[in-house]
């Protein structure tokens, strides 16, 4: 335990008086955090949280890095923000940055400030280039919570917070959910036999402009196989359809590789980053494109903040402890290292286990022979349970059935181990109740 500050009382009560939030939270939430390092939030109380959401999936080098922070300090005193017509130091050595670790099939960088904004940004480049309305996204597909991202999104229950109708130009394609593979194919058999009706399905939209899809779903973790990605990869090019590759929480070592593009060697003509970008400084998102689609480019204006400075220093200092402190590498290690300690409780709840680098979760079943979804209840109980004992975890997943964790990807084995060792005490304190 931390220590708690003069206030927290008083501070919880404001909360509950003056702050809107957007969902309804479950008892112990919402956490107010009065401190934060590395891996680990301290509430105002004093009681310390291990958190496997790198703070909603932004601090990939763990919660207030020095070198982010030293960043940042020292840019205070040079630049804030200036007008999107021109253009500052930092934010020109970012755009450098990202674009040479990218696929090559993306040239220039325009900056938004998330990853809503970023997509939406990305639709508009499309339809630009091709004077084509129509957008194809995936089942299970989530790209933000604004009106045009929210049309590429999969999600009712997202779709219908804005209200009907939405747009007609978007449809969906099938997913690779391999686990619940609707043809209950063997994945090392697989002939891809989901995306058997795509082709048909995109003749009959001649007026297509782009597929937007994450490489790997964030939401539930899941990774198509490679025979998959090179199958769709191959129908949309021979019909002149671009890709946008959504890498807003993909990206960035998340995966195991600086983008989930690289899993599959996919050159997207559109790619699209966010949540981390920035270090958790401010707001920043990027909309990357090839030099022949960015010459159709025209935003109108620019974000009012697009391409901070001072987030831009922030994203650079974040590259840069990326790649000096090797956390890309530790992603992909302890993801491994989750992904064998889950399947090494052999609970009768876990049904399946979904790590590409730090980027996954576990799915809960009632039956793992029937692989019946795991109530909402008893998901909620388990997730409610791992929260009283210090565990800051999501629920994810198309069925609400997944442990959502995407830690900082500074994150220890002995840290994994004493989240696993929580999970193993909550499962089997939920089904024995």
């Amino acid at each position: 335990m931390g220590q708690p500050i003069a206030d927290a009382d008083a501070i919880e009560a404001a909360d509950r008086k003056y702050v809107m939030r957007p969902w309804a939270h479950p008892p112990g939430e919402p956490v107010i955090i009065a401190r934060a390092k590395g891996c680990v939030v301290t509430d105002v109380h004093g009681k310390d949280y291990l958190d496997l959401t790198a703070g909603y999936f932004v601090n990939n080098v763990g919660h207030c890095h020095p070198r982010i922070a030293d960043a940042v300090k020292r840019q205070v005193d040079e630049v804030l923000q200036v007008s999107g017509k021109h253009g500052t130091v930092p934010t020109v050595r970012l755009a450098e940055k990202l674009i040479k670790l990218a696929p090559k099939s993306v040239n220039k960088a325009f900056f938004s400030t998330g990853g809503s904004e970023s997509n939406e940004f990305a639709l508009k480049l499309a339809r630009q280039y091709t004077k084509k309305p129509d957008v194809a996204y995936l089942q299970n597909g989530y790209h933000g919570l604004t009106l045009g991202s929210l049309e590429v999104t999969a999600s009712e229950k997202y779709r219908e917070s804005a209200g009907k109708p939405l747009g007609t130009d978007n449809y969906a394609l099938p997913t690779a959910y391999c686990y619940r593979c609707p043809a209950k194919q063997n994945p090392a058999t697989c002939k891809t036999e989901c995306l058997d009706g795509v082709e048909a399905q995109l003749d009959q939209r001649p007026n297509t402009a782009a597929i937007i899809a994450e490489p790997i779903q964030a939401v539930g973790g899941l990774a198509p196989p490679q025979k998959w990605w090179d199958r769709l990869d191959r129908i949309r090019k021979v019909r002149k359809i671009l890709l946008i590759a959504d890498e807003v929480q993909t990206g960035l070592g998340r995966t195991g590789k600086m983008f989930a593009c690289d899993h599959y060697g996919l050159e997207p003509e559109i790619m699209t980053g966010g949540k981390g970008l920035s270090g958790g400084v401010g707001s920043l998102a990027m909309t990357a494109a090839s030099d022949e689609v960015a010459k159709s480019f025209f935003g109108g204006t620019t974000p009012t903040n697009g391409g901070n400075a001072v987030s831009s220093a922030a994203g650079l200092a974040l590259i840069e402890t990326l790649i000096d402190e090797r956390l890309v590498d530790n992603a992909a290690a302890m993801g491994r290292h989750f992904t064998e300690a889950a399947w090494a409780l052999s609970d009768p709840w876990i049904g399946d286990v979904r790590f590409t680098g730090l980027l996954g979760g576990i799915e809960l079943v009632r039956d793992r022979g029937t692989r019946e979804v795991l109530g909402k209840t008893e998901v909620a109980r388990v997730k409610d349970h791992l929260h009283e004992l210090g565990m800051l975890i999501t629920v994810s997943g198309w069925h609400g059935n997944v442990l959502r964790l995407q830690p900082p990807l500074s994150i220890k084995a002995a840290q994994i181990d004493q989240f696993i060792a929580a999970l193993r005490n909550t499962l089997r304190t939920i089904r024995g109740a």
